[in-house]
This record gives structure tokens, C-alpha cells and sequence, in this order.
């Protein structure tokens, strides 16, 4: 699965094979609230529609489209780093998926230039949202550390902030920095990342 700056850049190369598709900032919200899973109030299945295709983005309004669009991206990812065999290219610890996950935000981030947008989109909740978890505190939460999180780039000490929030320890999630910096001295996983944006712009086309 994507990271959270991954899905908003892939979902800017989405919105482009969208085209007039889309139209409110709702698909914003829509495409970022499926992680709220990471509290543990809601499953993935809840928040990931399943068995959508390329043809199928399209939703009945601009979140459920966001939200069709982030479980697009997180099938047609793990498709493809499950055939690039990342267990054997990559070094071995277990907090390498979620690792890469986190250097993929790293390096994508600046590809991206609207980031104000998206924060601004985060200062309020939708009541779409509400459809799917009903707490409104926990919603404002999720889009507080969302809106820290994305407003700059990734580095150590935003990773450590996000992972804390949703329910790692603190020695986890500076293990988990560690595990970031191991991969970006390694090479090979900032290849993938390329590898996959450019698989993903592909399919687009």
C-alpha cells in the first residue's frame, strides 16, 4: 500500500486520466481517508472498495471517486513490487514495507506543488467521512496529523511524529527511520519507486 504523499501524487496522474471526472475537493479527502484504518476503528474493507478497475474509477461523486482511486492504487502497487520481489532486492527487516512506504513519500514529495491545497482541503471534515467513521473527534485527529505530516517534506522527525500517531511506539518508530535511511543508502528501492511511477503513468495512457 502507498504512503500518503504517495497516494495524493498518484492520484494527481489519476485525476489527469480522470479528466472532467472530477471536479470538487471532496476527492481529496475521499483519497486520503481510507488510512484512518491505521486507528483501528475501521478495516481496510470498509475503507478500500475492492475489485476496482481502471474503468471503474470513476465513483457517484468526488469522494467515493477519491476513495475508488486510493484502493486502485494500493492494488495495482503491491501488484507490482510483489513481482519485482522486493524480499530478495532489498535488505531483510520487517519493517522494510512500511519503510519503503515512507522513502516513497520522501522522494516523491516534491513532484507535487500544491500541498497548501491539500491541507486546506484537511481543515474540515466531510461529511461523507462521517458514512464511513462516525467520530468526529477521531476525523479531526486523523486530518491534524495528516495536515503535519504533509505540509513539508518527509524527513526523520515528521516520520517519527506520524508513526507515534497512529500507534507505534517510540523506539518502533525510530527503528523505523533507521530502517528508512538503510534503504535510501541501499539504492535499489528509490529505483523501484521509479520503476512504479513510471509503471503507473503507463497504465494511464
Amino acid at each position: 500500500m502507498a504512503g500518503e504523499v504517495g497516494h495524493v501524487v498518484y492520484a494527481q496522474r489519476v485525476l489527469k486520466y480522470l479528466d472532467m471526472e472530477v471536479a470538487g475537493q471532496a476527492f481529496w479527502t475521499g483519497t486520503l481517508l481510507p488510512d484512518i484504518r491505521h486507528y483501528g476503528i475501521v478495516s481496510g474493507k470498509q475503507t478500500h472498495p475492492e475489485h476496482v478497475a481502471l474503468q471503474t474509477l470513476a465513483g457517484d461523486n468526488d469522494f467515493e471517486t477519491g476513495m475508488r482511486v486510493h484502493a486502485w492504487v494500493d492494488a495495482v502497487r503491491n501488484a507490482f513490487f510483489e513481482g519485482e520481489n522486493i524480499k530478495e532486492e532489498l535488505p531483510w527487516h520487517p519493517f522494510v514495507p512500511h519503510a519503503l512506504k515512507l522513502l516513497e513519500d520522501e522522494i516523491l514529495y516534491d513532484s507535487f506543488a500544491h500541498w497548501k491545497m491539500v491541507t486546506d482541503v484537511l481543515s474540515t471534515v466531510h461529511e461523507e467521512e462521517l458514512n464511513f467513521v462516525a467520530d468526529r473527534e477521531l476525523l479531526e485527529k486523523w486530518h491534524v496529523e495528516l495536515t503535519k505530516y504533509l505540509r513539508r517534506k518527509p524527513d526523520d522527525v515528521s516520520r517519527f511524529e506520524l508513526s507515534v500517531a497512529i500507534g507505534l511506539s517510540e523506539n518502533s518508530a525510530q527503528e523505523l527511520n533507521s530502517v528508512v535511511k538503510r534503504l535510501a543508502d541501499h539504492g535499489e528501492a528509490s529505483f523501484l519507486v521509479e520503476r512504479f511511477l513510471r509503471h503507473l503513468e503507463l497504465l494511464l495512457r
